[in-house]
Order: structure tokens, then C-alpha cells, then sequence
């Protein structure tokens, strides 16, 4: 999992509320039946914690989570595809804004609601956190 994240989660766990881990077999089953690419970084995340709510209002969408639609990946992918998303893009996170994986690449990217412009790229999911979401929160939830 991404060192930083897991360092917070042990400083701060009201934070960070996780859907649950996910089997390795099971995650990697479904993601042959989706059709869907992801980085290493995503799937030992998606493994330990299953997806989960960050912070006060993020959430890494989770591939099992079935609670509510809004926190599914696959559900929340359809919706975002009808919606103009290239095919590409797995929508992997929502909140303050929308993180999406290039699933052909395997780059992070921010994008804009609706119109699915990129605001920026990371290189993997560690730079994603700590230049998105910790940036915002660390300082206000005592992060260091």
C-alpha cells in the first residue's frame, strides 16, 4: 500500500474508514470479467482495504462495495462512460474532485466533473495522495 497512507491510517484511523480486504484471487477475477487494467499500486490497495472513505469527504471507490452505488467502481464507471468519460479511464475516486486511472498507461489523473478535462497527472498512487489529498488534509487533521 502506498507508505504514507498506511503511516496516517496508524496516526489518525478515525480518518480512514475502509469497505474491507479483498482477496487477491477474487479482486483479480474481477478484474478479467471487467475488462479493467490497473496499476500494482491500485490492486495492493484495492487488497488491503478494499476501497473506503478518506478525510471528510473523499472516497476511493471500491470494486465489492455495494452499500451504495456511489462507492462501487464498476457502477460509478458506467455511470461516468454514459456521462462522456473516455473508455480508457477507471474512475477510482471521488470527493473534492475525480481521480481516474489511464487503465492503458497506468497514469493518475485528476479531472474536471462533466467535462473530464485532465487538471493534473501523478505518477503513481503514492504521488497521487500525498500531492492531492494530504496536501489538503494533513495539515488540518494534525499530519505532519
Amino acid at each position: 500500500m502506498i507508505d504514507q497512507l498506511r503511516k496516517d491510517r496508524i496516526r489518525r484511523p478515525d480518518l480512514f474508514h475502509s469497505f474491507g480486504p479483498i482477496e487477491p484471487e477474487k479482486l483479480d477475477a474481477w478484474l478479467r470479467e471487467c475488462k479493467f487494467v490497473i496499476p500494482h499500486d491500485l490492486r495492493e490497495f484495492w487488497c488491503e482495504t478494499g476501497g473506503g472513505d478518506l478525510f471528510e469527504t473523499e472516497t476511493v471507490l471500491g470494486p465489492f462495495a455495494s452499500a451504495d452505488l456511489a462507492d462501487n467502481v464498476e457502477a460509478m464507471y458506467r455511470w461516468h462512460r454514459q456521462k462522456g468519460m473516455p473508455a480508457d479511464w477507471l474512475l477510482f475516486h471521488i470527493g473534492a474532485g475525480l481521480s481516474v486511472v489511464k487503465m492503458s498507461s497506468g497514469e493518475y489523473a485528476t479531472v474536471q466533473p462533466g467535462s473530464y478535462e485532465v487538471k493534473d497527472t501523478f505518477a503513481s498512487l503514492e504521488d497521487w495522495y500525498n500531492r492531492l489529498l494530504r496536501k489538503e488534509y494533513a495539515l488540518r487533521y494534525g499530519l505532519g
